[in-house]
């Protein structure tokens, strides 16, 4: 399969990309490297420090039960396969891009389609990828991305929720700060009533999701699912990223409370400038993200939930590597 030139959306759709809550089509869902065989072979030899495995509860509103679950060395891409076809895991293989040439070339194949076609791509570059090996009822709690993503979905069905971005019922702004920052994870607060906010999304194989850049989303799958999650930047997209980290280190710091989010403009770019001088020459602090990675779990395809635990707690596998 070609990787470019595989998209046949309407102009309005290529035009109106990332700026509302969208579901389109595409055909990657067919490429034999997302076959099982295929995934699984993949699985088998990935880079431990980027193969991610995680559980969750059931509750939406309760997204502190979100754990790292190891992956013991010598676990076979057939067992991680088994464990999560009937337990309750999310499976992420992080920086697929640099792992799949197949998935590299596909990656860089679509965007270069895209950006030839949606005007808000302009000068863009592809970013994070991530390919999705997920559980029957597994979940992924309400959040904010900071960069802005697509997901490609590939096998089984899951409902999206998406929320309207930079709304502060939903992303107060200091949390949306501490997300960009780093200083928290995406997880946002949530509340059934927000439902009332969002649009529910039913995605099946050959559907692409996208919204806009920072609304909140959420994830729950209704049967096993492979999806193939992917981010860009332009310049539009820095421009959002240094005026928030502009507004928690320098503004916040300085107990300024009414910060504004402005992108355009004089004092929009003197802010980005700041930081980025101030942060080159006393790099502000940032949290070690793997340090969150600690647990007392592993994956064990002979258990009903694909996992175990240990009796000790320690860092998981892609906290070791890393």
């Amino acid at each position: 399969m070609s990787t470019s030139a595989q998209l046949d959306w309407s102009s309005e759709e290529y035009q109106t990309l990332g700026t509302v809550p969208m579901v389109c089509h595409h055909p990657y869902h067919r490429d034999p490297a997302f076959e099982q065989s295929s995934l699984v072979d993949l699985i088998d030899n990935y880079p431990a420090k980027w193969l991610q495995a995680f559980t969750m509860g059931e509750d939406p509103c309760r997204a502190h039960e979100w754990k790292s679950v190891d992956i013991p060395e010598g676990t076979s891409g057939a067992d991680i396969w088994q464990a999560v076809a009937t337990g309750r895991l999310w499976i992420n293989l992080t920086h697929v891009e640099d792992v799949s040439e197949r998935c590299a070339a596909l990656i860089d194949g679509l965007y270069t389609h895209l950006g030839s076609r949606s005007p808000q791509l302009k000068n863009h570059r592809a970013g994070y990828s991530t390919l999705l090996v997920s559980s029957p009822n597994a979940q992924v709690y309400f959040h904010v991305d900071s960069q802005p993503n697509m997901l490609w979905h590939l096998h089984g069905q899951k409902r999206v929720w998406t929320y309207p971005a930079l709304d502060s019922r939903l992303t107060p702004q200091a949390l949306l700060e501490d997300i960009y920052a780093g200083e928290i994870d995406e997880d946002l607060p949530y509340k059934p009533e927000f439902d009332e906010l969002g649009q529910m999304h039913l995605l099946s194989p050959g559907d692409v999701i996208s919204w806009p850049h920072n609304a909140p989303h959420r994830v729950e799958n209704i049967d096993m699912n492979v999806s193939l999650t992917t981010s860009y930047y332009s310049p539009s997209i820095y421009r959002r990223e240094y005026v928030q980290l502009a507004n928690r280190f320098l503004l916040r710091n300085l107990g300024i409370r009414n910060r504004s989010m402005a992108e355009d403009g004089a004092v929009p770019a003197i802010k980005r400038m700041s930081y980025r001088v101030i942060n080159k020459l006393r790099p502000f602090p940032r949290r070690d993200r793997a340090a969150n990675y600690i647990t007392d779990l592993e994956i064990d395809p002979s258990q009903p939930l694909g996992y175990r635990k240990t009796g000790d707690v320690r860092p998981a596998s892609f906290a070791r590597a890393a």
